[in-house]
């Protein structure tokens, strides 16, 4: 008798934490200053000083249970949330752009529960000359974000899209954030996938055909983040008139697509996407370097870091400057 009660210690007690874990985790707080946390003025996300009321010199904490790392997760993926909340009340104040709700149809429960939605600019409906289009990387980032990973521990600017918002708008581009990751509510306890955004490819169709399809710019381009760029195939193919007629530029960074092993995609729309792409990957060497790459599949240069998440920020001024590029050759192509 005593040998089983040992044997199912263990067993026991193992449930016990995770029935306490899970009772902390309901305990989180629900905004971020509840958390002890704010982002000072270059954008950092700071412990609060108790003193001042305002974010101190500490850094995010993840390790607040030496003992217990699954309650640690679960704190950083509870603060996760808040922090998409807080990049979204960004998007409109800093980016100045609005919330636009993606419509579904045929729904038997009430609209904000199963639509997704996205961010746009005043503009994405008047402006005639050129739109661009933002799409984040798998996991669990939401509109707006390269990786929260940048933002809880880096910077704002690192880990979020504003810096592109900003520098597209200077430049007369119409701005549509996706929000490729948002493809389900929890409802009752139970998920309850989107119509129409139930993945990643289905949201970006859905994007397409409600906004971009609707939108006069005659001059689309895209910039995608690693699994972002699979997505943005997929689309292309789904699409391949429209897309090939109006999209001008395709930018990738660290994208892990593979063109060549891309079976839906014709023949003529890989050339063209050939064409119109080029990839910032992953790097050590100088920003801009040519990198080896598949046969038949879209350039490669260096993003000039090799962590992943900094693709993006760290090539944004090429990417840009790559766009005008392309923005220029399509205007001398409608001159000829």
């Amino acid at each position: 008798m005593c040998k089983l009660i040992l044997s199912l210690l263990p067993v026991f007690i193992s449930s016990r934490l995770a029935r306490i874990s899970q009772a902390m985790d309901d305990s989180f707080p629900k905004t971020l200053k509840e958390f002890g946390y704010a982002f000072n003025d270059q954008g950092q996300l700071r412990i609060i000083d108790p003193n001042s009321g305002l974010a101190g010199e500490l850094p995010f904490e993840f390790e607040v249970d030496k003992n217990n790392h699954d309650y640690n997760q679960r704190r950083y993926e509870a603060l996760g949330e808040i922090i998409d909340q807080h990049v979204y009340e960004l998007l409109e104040n800093r980016g100045k752009l609005k919330k636009l709700v993606l419509t579904k149809g045929d729904c038997s429960v009430s609209s904000n529960e199963i639509e997704s939605f996205i961010f746009v600019s005043d503009d994405v409906f008047t402006n005639s000359d050129k739109l661009l289009v933002l799409v984040h990387g798998s996991g669990v980032v939401k509109a707006g974000q390269w990786a929260r990973r940048l933002i809880i521990n880096d910077n704002l600017d690192t880990g979020t899209q504003l810096p592109f918002i900003e520098m597209a708008k200077k430049k007369g581009y119409a701005v549509i954030v996706t929000n490729t990751n948002d493809n389900y509510r929890v409802i009752e306890k139970k998920k309850k996938m989107i119509q129409g955004s139930e993945n990643p490819v289905n949201h970006l169709l859905s994007v397409w055909n409600q906004v971009i399809d609707k939108s006069p710019a005659k001059h689309i381009a895209f910039v995608a983040h690693s699994y972002g760029g699979v997505c943005i195939l997929e689309l292309a193919s789904q699409v391949e008139k429209k897309f090939q007629d109006r999209v001008f530029a395709l930018a990738m960074t660290d994208s892990v697509h593979s063109l060549v092993h891309h079976n839906t995609i014709a023949a003529g729309l890989q050339q063209f996407l050939c064409q119109i792409g080029r990839n910032w990957v992953s790097s050590g060497l100088p920003l801009d370097t040519p990198i080896g790459r598949p046969p038949n599949d879209i350039d490669r240069v260096s993003a000039g870091h090799t962590q992943h998440e900094m693709t993006s920020y760290c090539s944004m001024s090429s990417i840009f400057q790559f766009m005008e590029e392309k923005w220029q050759q399509k205007q001398q192509q409608q001159i000829e």
